[in-house]
Formats: C-alpha cells, structure tokens, sequence
C-alpha cells in the first residue's frame, strides 16, 4: 500500500474530494514526522506506538566491496505494533 492508497481509502470512507482526501492524509503524516522530530511518541490505539530511539555508533560493511563503513550517532523512528495488530499477523 502506498500513500495514494490510503487517499483512496480516505475518499471512500469519508466522501472527500481527491484533493481534500489528499490534504488530510497528508496532513496526518507531517503532523507524525513533527512529534517525533520534537522526541515525543505517537501512540495510535489498536494499532501501535511510533518513537524516536537513538542510535549508537559503530561499524557496518558495504554489502558490495565488503569494506567497513562508520555508522554515525543519531536518531531512528521505532514502531511496536499493538497486541491486537500483533496477533493479527501472527507475532503475537
């Protein structure tokens, strides 16, 4: 599924206009990228939490010539999913 489907979606449950779906869901996603730019956590019910988690440095390998590469310090997006998600797809 891609963003596109999801305005699809949006448009057949709500009855919005193209452009409205497309605003709304648009909306939502800056709106998750600012809260967790801020630190903060999103926790969506029945479906799962979204944070930030830092990341530690260290070494990787290039997959292709197999030399080291650093990974620098920094910041990820972490997402658990929801017991009842979970179970839904079988990880539970």
């Amino acid at each position: 599924m891609v963003k596109a489907d999801l305005v699809t979606q949006a448009m057949k449950v709500t009855n919005l206009k193209g452009p409205v779906a497309r605003k709304a869901v648009e909306a939502v996603f800056a709106s998750l990228g600012t809260v967790l730019e801020r630190g903060d956590r999103v926790m969506l019910r029945r479906f799962g939490l979204f944070h930030a988690a830092s990341r530690k440095t260290g070494v990787g390998r290039n997959p292709r010539t197999g030399e080291p590469v650093d990974i620098p310090r920094g910041r990820v997006v972490r997402f658990r999913p929801a017991l009842s998600l979970r179970n839904l797809i079988g990880g539970g």
